[in-house]
């Protein structure tokens, strides 16, 4: 039985988005070579819950689903690319998520029901901390690229991997649906069941 896991909250886009993300990822590898983020499949992070006794921390995740099902699906927007200043030596590029007064509302409702304090940009990582020297050398290729597209999320991924295991890998705990009918909505929400990810390991780092 694991001792301490640390757990992953995400939003995960369509196959198709993840396909354009993984063709960006590798255009840039081959420009600068291997980077840290250059294997992650696309998403968007939610909240990291870090060296947790699994026994206490995953009764508390199920129970968000009580929440979560009061909230509707969501269809974000990417518009093209932007990034990150990590000080003055590294950089992160990124898919930029278009915002809205209804998106806004809407990660600010997930925000509340997570209990997340902090939360950055909503955003598709595409190379994580990268130097200054790559950047420059890659930004200007993202920079003129025109990239317009529309998924829709339907529920909160969370994967789980072992805190002090060496090269642990993400694997999938649970998906808890977006099931509001009515858009904002804090109707009741109707009974569902949980509904456990393929246990095929998956690569985010």
């Amino acid at each position: 039985m694991k001792g301490y896991t640390d757990f992953l909250m995400l939003l995960s886009p369509s196959d198709k988005v993840k396909a354009v993300v993984h063709n960006h990822k590798f255009y840039a590898a081959d420009v600068i070579g291997n980077y840290e983020s250059m294997h992650s499949t696309a998403h968007i992070s939610i909240k990291m819950l870090h060296q947790q006794k699994t026994f206490l921390t995953e009764p508390g995740i199920l129970a968000f689903r009580k929440r979560l099902c009061l909230i509707p699906p969501v269809t974000l927007t990417i518009n093209g690319f932007d990034y990150f200043n990590h000080g003055d030596e590294f950089k992160t590029i990124y898919a930029r998520i278009s915002s809205s007064p209804e998106t806004s509302h809407w990660f600010k409702m997930l925000k509340h029901h997570l209990h997340v304090k902090e939360f950055m940009v909503p955003h598709i990582t595409i190379c994580r901390n990268i130097p200054v020297a790559d950047f420059d050398k890659l930004w200007p290729h993202f920079k003129a690229l025109e990239w317009k597209e529309t998924f829709t999320v339907n529920a909160l991924t969370v994967l789980q991997r072992e805190s002090f295991a060496s090269f642990a890998k993400w694997e999938p705990f649970i998906e808890l649906p977006f099931e509001s009918k009515t858009q904002y909505s804090l109707a009741p929400p109707k009974q569902s069941l949980l509904k456990p990810l393929n246990s095929q390991q998956i690569s985010l780092f």
